[in-house]
Parts: structure tokens; C-alpha cells; sequence
């Protein structure tokens, strides 16, 4: 299905002030990765023979950055990514001069952020969960039906809210990220309440599913620095099926949303595990691949827990 009415709208400046806006005919690049991992989100977005007031607004430090993109025909630009501009330049590529941007999602909450919790007997998750948000200055997007848990003894936590948000979720079978600036919680290897998008043939679907497959690590002998003995080092990391899929751009989709596949090889609600936004507003297609997983697959372990 073809589509040529491709919009986009950049927004950077200060949080909370009028900053640059951008938007055609103005060239831009774009590479936008989302998971559902609890690390923030990278994207790099290029803007091509900008004035150098321009340039030199968004070189600025402790700007954030909003993209939205999409087909006009179907409701204009729609937000696809939000995050703090951790770094921005500008260099000479031929005739051109390019200002490129690196963003991260959440990037300043997550670094920035301590919280101060302290609860008596009966704490529950979803309060403390609450308190985290708001102390980290992000909107909540939780079910009000996701697992809960009381701390009979009560609760407390002083420090990154990182790691208070790691240690309420890990106890409670949820799982947190940051998309779009927002924080989102979900049950683990659960979806979000938004509605299932349909990936087919007919709805911007590009080529064939491809099956994937991720593998346990088989064990491996090393030697314990402290005793000098042999150890196993064992991933605990289980199979876990899924597919590969590549459609026109989805910038409404997020990590942890429900897609319905269909093609010739499958037919199935399926989760998005990770995508990747990839597009240039002057030459070829905008496209979202997505990693999608088997709902009743086990978990992926979280790196550092």
C-alpha cells in the first residue's frame, strides 16, 4: 500500500519555553530504537542545511527534543519520539551541513532522580509506584488492574529512582520502562491496554515474518579470581520465540503494545519486545521493524539484576 503524504514535526528548546520547530520542506534523517528494557531509549535524527541561529539554538545544552511523524491521510504527524538531547553538533557532509542530535528517553529522570519513600505495614506496589512517578516528574501509564503486592512490614527506600522502581517491580511481576517520556508499567511479558494494531499485507506490512528464535547461553567454564577454582557461568536466559517483521512507519507503536500479525505464515496477537523507526523525509521509505515476541514466551532476564 502506497503512501506519499509522509509529514513530520520536530520540536527542541527548554522544557517549558518556546524552542525551534521544524518541519517541511526542511530535510531530515531519522533512527529511533525502543524496547522494553529498563535503559533508556537512543534515537540520532539528523536536520540537514539549517540557518545558524538555528544550528546554534539546538546546540544548546539541557534541551529536549519531540518528533512527531506519520501519513497525512492517516491523522498527520503522531508523537513518535520525546527525550533530553544528550548531545548535538554540526558537521559538513559534501554540500551539505548536517546538525545531528542524540537523544535518550527519560535520560534526565533516570539519571537525575532520588527518591525518599518510606511506608508503614500494608504498603502496596501500586502506591509506591505512584510516588516514584510523580517524584520523577514523568506521567504513569499503568492499568489499574496490574499485580499489586503489600510490604506487611512496611517499606523504605532512599536513593536512584532507578533502582526503587527495579526493587518494587522485580516483587510484584511487572516490569517498567520510559516511552515518550512517560512511565510505563505493565505485567511481565503483559501488553498495555492500547489497541492491537493489525500488521498485514494491507496495512503496511513489507515482505514476509521472519522467525526468530533467541537461545539459552550454554554454560561455560571460568576461573573464580578470589579461590582459584572453575566455575560454571550459566545464562539463565531461556528460549524465547517470535518474529521479525518489517512494515511502512508505525509511530504510534511502543514497546510492551499487542500487534495483531497477520500473513501467510502466521496469524497471531503477538508483543512488541523492540522496534526501530528508520526514515528520511527526502529519499526512500519510512519504515518500523519490529521484534515481536510470543506472548506465553518466558521473560527476558533484565541485564544488571
Amino acid at each position: 500500500m502506497a503512501r506519499f503524504d509522509r509529514v513530520y514535526r520536530l520540536l527542541v528548546g527548554k522544557a517549558g519555553q518556546k524552542g525551534v520547530e521544524i518541519n517541511q520542506p526542511m530535510r531530515i534523517t531519522f533512527e529511533i530504537e525502543k524496547s522494553a528494557e529498563e535503559d533508556p531509549n537512543d534515537s540520532k535524527i539528523r536536520v540537514y542545511n539549517l540557518a545558524t541561529a538555528t544550528r546554534k539554538a539546538m546546540e544548546q545544552p539541557d534541551l529536549r527534543c519531540l518528533l512527531y511523524a506519520g501519513y497525512a491521510e492517516e491523522g498527520g504527524p503522531l508523537l513518535m519520539m520525546a527525550g533530553a538531547v544528550t548531545f548535538g553538533y554540526t558537521f559538513f557532509d559534501g554540500p551539505d551541513v548536517v546538525t545531528e542530535l542524540s537523544v535518550k528517553d527519560g535520560y534526565v529522570e533516570i539519571r537525575d532522580t532520588a527518591v525518599s519513600l518510606g511506608y508503614g505495614p500494608g504498603a502496596q506496589a501500586s502506591v509506591i509506584i505512584r510516588d516514584i512517578a510523580r517524584q520523577m516528574g514523568l506521567p504513569l501509564v499503568m492499568a489499574a488492574d496490574v499485580p499489586d503486592r503489600r510490604w506487611e512490614h512496611g517499606f523504605s527506600f532512599y536513593g536512584a529512582a532507578r533502582a526503587a522502581l527495579h526493587k518494587v517491580v522485580q516483587g510484584t511481576s511487572l516490569e517498567w520502562s520510559i516511552q515518550n517520556q512517560q512511565l510505563q508499567v505493565i505485567p511481565r511479558r503483559g501488553t498495555t491496554r492500547r489497541q492491537a494494531v493489525v500488521l498485514a499485507a494491507d496495512t503496511g506490512l513489507i515482505g514476509y515474518p521472519e522467525r526468530t528464535r533467541e537461545a539459552a547461553r550454554e554454560k561455560a567454564k571460568v576461573k573464580d579470581q578470589r579461590t582459584g577454582d572453575s566455575v560454571n557461568l550459566v545464562s539463565a536466559k531461556p528460549q524465547r520465540d517470535g518474529w521479525r517483521v518489517t512494515s511502512l512507519l508505525l509511530p504510534q507503536i511502543n514497546p510492551g503494545d499487542l500487534v495483531k500479525l497477520e500473513s501467510r505464515s502466521v496469524s497471531d496477537f503477538l508483543r512488541v519486545e523492540s522496534l526501530r523507526h528508520n526514515g528520511d523525509s527526502y529519499d526512500g521509505d519510512w519504515q518500523t521493524e519490529l521484534q515481536l515476541v510470543d506472548r506465553n514466551a518466558p521473560p527476558k532476564k533484565k541485564t544488571g539484576s
